[in-house]
């Protein structure tokens, strides 16, 4: 129902993720001085939801200015940017209101309405002449590239553990102080490639190539290990004593024998004195 209304083909993998849920909402807390807060937040529209937006005119002037005059050709890494009037955007994530996470849909060979020959039947778009990307829109309605499949999205997102404000790893604007604490304590391999730009990586190959902090378990447990010792140290003393103290102790096979040959010697007096 969702291509025949709007004459496109999801891509396959998200096609996939649909067919098995119909979106996706996890929020993780932690808890701090017995108050809970929320940290991590994972969510993807369901198939209703994945809704079109607002496209713009390309008639704007100086006088009525719209989404049109936003539209650039190129980013810094010389990557398309996605066009409010040319492209087809739909909303993935609403990022609790920092920005949009969007499914954009670019044309393969764009044609002009003056290029398409109304009586040429062959000459029309089909669906599969658009191909698919993740990009992030933010507030001042600036685009930054994210990753190319939803497949490549949804394990960023969980890499990430849907820390807050993830998503401004990829953009210039870059995390807020908060972020980067939450950051540091839950993910900072994570963090450290994000930093390093190469977001193609994920956390298990970049790993191996990183300098990692050693752990020294001795300062760690230390205050542990030592209220541990002078206990030790007086159950081993008291462990001695009792040991010192202690007499053999013989067998009672043996105790039973040194009995017999008591009362024999005891009783053989009495045998010669009748």
């Amino acid at each position: 129902m969702w291509e025949q209304k709007h004459c496109l083909l999801l891509p396959e993998d998200l096609k996939n993720f649909f067919l098995t849920c119909n979106g996706f909402h996890l929020t993780w807390c932690v808890t701090m001085e017995n108050n809970t807060v929320p940290v991590g937040n994972m969510e993807l529209c369901s198939i209703s939801q994945l809704v079109l937006l607002d496209a713009a005119v390309d008639d704007g002037s100086h006088l009525t200015p719209s989404l049109w005059d936003l539209d650039g050709d190129k980013d810094k890494n010389g990557r398309k940017l996605p066009s409010f009037v040319t492209s087809k955007i739909f909303q993935l994530d609403q990022c609790q209101g920092y920005g949009k996470v969007c499914l954009v849909y670019d044309e393969v060979t764009p044609k002009g309405d003056d290029d398409v020959d109304p009586d040429n039947e062959n000459d029309f778009k089909f669906p599969s002449d658009y191909t698919t990307e993740i990009w992030f829109l933010d507030r001042s309605l600036r685009w930054h590239f994210i990753c190319p499949t939803f497949q490549a999205y949804y394990r960023l997102m969980l890499m990430h553990l849907g820390l807050p404000h993830w998503q401004l790893a990829f953009t210039d604007i870059g995390l807020p102080p908060t972020s980067l604490q939450w950051f540091n304590l839950y993910a900072p391999v994570r963090l450290e490639i994000d930093l390093m730009g190469d977001v193609t990586k994920s956390s298990h190959t970049a790993g191996k190539g990183m300098a990692s902090s050693p752990l020294d378990l001795n300062k760690v447990f230390k205050g542990k290990s030592d209220r541990k010792k002078p206990g030790a140290a007086q159950n081993m003393a008291s462990g001695t004593n009792v040991s010192k103290k202690r007499q053999p102790i013989s067998s009672a096979r043996s105790a039973a024998v040194a009995g017999k040959h008591v009362t024999a010697s005891v009783s053989q007096p009495n045998v010669k004195s009748k």
